[in-house]
């Protein structure tokens, strides 16, 4: 009994050590949350999409989705290099949600401007319908137009003008 008590606690041992390197690899994209990376390796954004800068991507936390944790966008482009766009996740449940490179925007549009001007605003209120907030991701496509909104709707991403 000896014996065999001291091989399973070897295996656990070595079982354990493998398991704890794994959750501490390093990221595939970056300076991203584990959570948020892992989500957008299962999703198979590297073989779709390129983030913005390979060294030093763009991304920012908002509750985009209303569920009190934070999310994560991130800039992607397409692998040809012609359209850009967002990669949002939801921490809740690791969804990736392309708006833009190649995806609609609910603009007109399947991309955002590439450099296009983006980040987080807070808002709680209400506009055409919609409940705004706690955070939104707002997209200035152009220097001094008014740009827009991109807000969860509990299904997917909608465009709404800015006023």
């Amino acid at each position: 009994m000896g014996v065999l008590m001291k091989s399973l606690l070897a295996t656990a041992l070595v079982l354990h050590v493998a398991t704890a390197s794994a959750q501490l690899s390093r990221p595939t994209f970056a300076g991203m949350p584990f959570w948020a990376d892992s989500a957008l390796r299962v999703a198979g954004l590297e073989q779709r999409f390129t983030l913005t800068s390979e060294l030093n991507p763009i991304y920012a936390f908002g509750d985009f989705d209303r569920d009190g944790l934070l999310d994560l966008a991130v800039e992607i482009q397409d692998t040809g290099g012609l359209r850009c766009g967002l990669a949002i996740v939801h921490r809740i449940d690791g969804s990736v949600h392309i708006v833009g490179a190649g995806q609609p925007v609910g603009n007109g549009r399947d991309a955002l401007r590439c450099g296009a001007a983006w980040g987080v605003q807070s808002a709680a209120r209400h506009h055409q319908g919609f409940r705004l907030g706690p955070d939104l991701l707002f997209v200035r496509e152009e220097f001094g137009a008014d740009g827009g909104w991109l807000v969860w709707d509990g299904a997917s991403y909608v465009w709404v003008e800015a006023d």
